[in-house]
């Protein structure tokens, strides 16, 4: 394994996983995928790791939806991959 690579979903419009879906299985470097959520990441890195939280909101309708932390993902230093936390 050379990288990793964290790709966001939108925040601001709804998704369509009834097209995405379907491709995964075509895709096995794929490691997470959930086409139904929508948010953001949130990144911290420092000199051992980098970790990456998906937070998303329980609607893209109101400015003021609720945000939660959905999954948790970190690359260690000398350790190839993503490893999700939960």
């Amino acid at each position: 394994m050379v990288a990793s690579e964290f790709v966001g979903t939108s925040i601001s419009s709804n998704g369509d996983a009834e097209v995405y879906g379907p491709m995964i299985k075509f895709n096995p470097h794929i490691r997470f995928f959930d086409g139904n959520r929508r948010g953001y990441l949130h990144c911290k890195l420092d000199r051992s790791q980098l970790r990456a939280d998906l937070q998303v909101v329980t609607t893209v309708s109101r400015s003021d939806a609720p945000q939660s932390t959905f999954a948790s993902f970190v690359v260690e230093h000398g350790r190839p991959g993503a490893h999700r936390l939960h």
